[in-house]
């Protein structure tokens, strides 16, 4: 069956190729809009003349995803495997290229949102109506950003008030467990001021006990053009969230409840003086999160204060200098032990790049070196190097070389000692050091007006691995040698005006090459085809299939296995006037109930919810 998946994946691209060369000649569509992409270079370079190894998410295919948060937009995408504990709400991990999740930096307008105490991204926390675009970039890229991108970087753009905005958007959507997603986004545009604010909430009972969820956010986005070429913005975020945490499938005893505040705000200054664009940011964020076990055994509060300052100097859009610096802050108060706070630490890092974008005719080179100086460990050096060679208008060769490395959290570094009876114990081991590794990618891409075709190659080479140790008194560890490698495929073809396809697939291999076993939660494929219909200008459907194979789901000892599953996915959208449409969506019709993405904690069957969205 794998191998077979895998021979489907890639013959697909030899019979779309064929399949548009016939149809090319009948088709008509419009004139390809130019997408750019921010996150490689921190400029806007179009898309088509970078690597291969990058994916932009429009806020178009946002909304026919039926996204709620960052974690169902990013659901699916190439490269990507998805681990949930549950439905909204419940703990979300993303893997990039078999990297974990602590391995996968995630940003919010280029500011870095991965907890400094775990490592992950709370993906919930970022709603959907606060997004415009999501830019992927799958592999190397360090360089740029630092420690934490071994598998990649998702960089989440967030909307700004334009002239073409509509100026009123409310929205509303019901479904299975009495899951309520309801916001409006109201904007406003001239050419001097801009400004968007977007209040939503997202509430649901859960399919589970103790699964509920309740969250309220608010977005806010004010920007002032000073000059012709310069400008300010102001940002900020609020959001609140209630969130009980159901536990295993077997009775537990661990059944809790989060509650979480959480807000940032965030300056940016851009301005153009003659050949320089410069561009400099300030933020401040404050997290804080309070955890409590049902029994009362256990009361812990988390608060994170993270402040920085950002700047970059672009001269003739080929030369880029930037500097960065950033301090955390955390604390970590359990309200059974004595004294309350057992941990009060911080970790401050300051960070210089050069990067250019050199043309030879048809080839580009992009060198990219950073340097970090940091308080936790020692200072690393962190050079990349992409390359981009396009043989024909159609037809683009790319690869991309860069270190990558990742700083231990403050939980793996600092986690009191903690006896969990009969569970073991476990503890933080303050002697880790950085994972480190080279990342590689090779790639080839083919695209014309209504059909793009492209595979990857990928490789990294990584040690000193942070891993639990297995014995009874656990506690993270470095292993010495750990590799992720595979390929990617994707294909994207619009048949014509009415009918759209989109495949992908993945074969992912990650191995600790120490214990010679895989690493845990990356499955070895991962194969997803979406499908649009558009029989009359009023009328969409769209489906979604998707097809992952059994995962182990531990590195120590012999591992459970998950199993395969496959889910199928279906929208319906008619807009019934103008401004005004409706939509229904039904996921896992074929009502799967026994699939897992987390060892132990089950996954729901069918369900629906229906919509209306408004814009004026």
């Amino acid at each position: 069956m794998r191998k077979f998946i895998s021979l489907l994946a890639v013959l697909s691209l030899a019979v779309s190729a064929f399949t548009q060369t016939v149809i090319a000649a009948d088709y008509d569509e419009d004139e390809n809009d130019g997408e750019v992409f921010l996150s490689l270079t921190k400029t806007a370079e179009p898309l088509s003349d970078l690597t291969t190894n990058l994916t932009v998410i429009t806020e178009e295919e946002i909304k026919e995803k039926n996204a709620k948060t960052l974690g169902d937009i990013i659901e699916g995408e190439l490269g990507i495997s998805y681990k949930s504990t549950g439905t909204l709400g419940q703990s979300q991990s993303v893997f990039m290229r078999g990297a974990k999740s602590t391995q996968t930096l995630v940003l919010v307008d280029g500011r870095r949102v991965n907890s400094i105490s775990t490592g992950d991204a709370d993906f919930t926390a970022i709603p959907a109506s606060m997004i415009e675009k999501v830019e992927i970039i799958r592999g190397s890229g360090a360089a740029l950003y630092g420690t934490g991108a071994f598998g990649g970087v998702i960089n989440v753009i967030t909307k700004k008030a334009t002239p073409f905005t509509p100026n009123v958007n409310p929205y509303f959507s019901y479904g299975t467990f009495n899951t309520i997603n309801a916001g409006i986004t109201g904007a406003y545009a001239n050419d001097v001021v801009s400004i968007l604010v977007a209040p939503s909430m997202l509430s649901s009972d859960g399919y589970r006990p103790n699964s509920f969820y309740d969250s309220k956010n608010i977005f806010g986005k004010i920007g002032v053009n000073l000059t012709e070429n310069s400008e300010i913005v102001l940002s900020g975020q609020a959001y609140n969230a209630d969130i009980g945490n159901p536990g295993e499938k077997q009775p537990s005893p661990y059944l809790s409840k989060n509650w979480e505040d959480d807000n940032y705000l965030k300056l940016d200054y851009n301005t153009k003086i003659e050949d320089f664009n410069i561009k400099v940011s300030g933020y401040n964020a404050n997290y804080v999160m309070e955890y409590m076990e049902n029994h009362g055994y256990e009361k812990d509060k988390y608060n994170t204060i993270n402040t920085g300052v950002k700047g970059n100097v672009t001269y003739k859009d080929f030369l880029t200098l930037g500097l960065e610096w950033d301090k955390t802050e955390f604390k970590h108060n359990n309200f059974m032990a004595v004294p309350s706070e057992v941990t009060n630490k911080f970790r401050e890092n300051t960070a210089a790049y050069l990067q250019a974008v050199l043309t030879f005719g048809d080839l580009t080179l992009i060198p990219v070196v950073r340097g970090d100086l940091n308080t936790d460990y020692e200072d690393v050096f962190t050079p990349a190097l992409s390359a981009v060679y396009k043989l024909t208008d159609e037809i683009k060769f790319s690869g991309n070389a860069s270190k990558v490395f990742r700083a231990p959290n403050f939980n793996e570094l600092y986690w009191p000692y903690s006896d969990y009876e009969s569970w073991g114990t476990y503890e933080g081991n303050p002697n880790l050091k950085p994972e480190k590794g080279w990342s590689y990618d090779l790639g080839v891409e083919y695209s014309i007006d209504n059909f793009a075709a492209m595979i990857t190659g990928f490789y990294i080479d990584s040690e000193d691995l942070i891993v639990n140790s297995s014995d009874f008194n656990s506690k993270p560890i470095n292993i010495n040698k750990a590799r992720q490698y595979g390929y990617e495929v994707g294909v994207k073809y619009d048949m014509c005006k009415e009918i759209s396809h989109k495949l992908n697939y993945t074969y992912t291999r990650s191995e600790d090459t120490e214990a010679h076993k895989d690493i845990a939660y990356i499955p070895m494929h991962n194969l997803n085809y979406a499908i649009t219909v558009k029989p009359i200008k009023e009328l969409k459907f769209s489906a979604d299939i998707s097809y992952v194979t059994t995962t182990a789901t531990s590195e120590w000892g012999a591992p459970e296995y998950l199993d395969d599953y496959c889910l199928v996915n279906a929208r319906v959208d008619y807009q019934v006037m103008k401004y005004v449409s409706l939509w229904i969506k039904g996921n896992n019709l074929t009502n799967n109930d026994t699939y897992q993405l987390t060892y132990r904690y089950p996954m729901p069957g069918i369900t629906g919810t229906a919509g209306i969205d408004v814009r004026f």
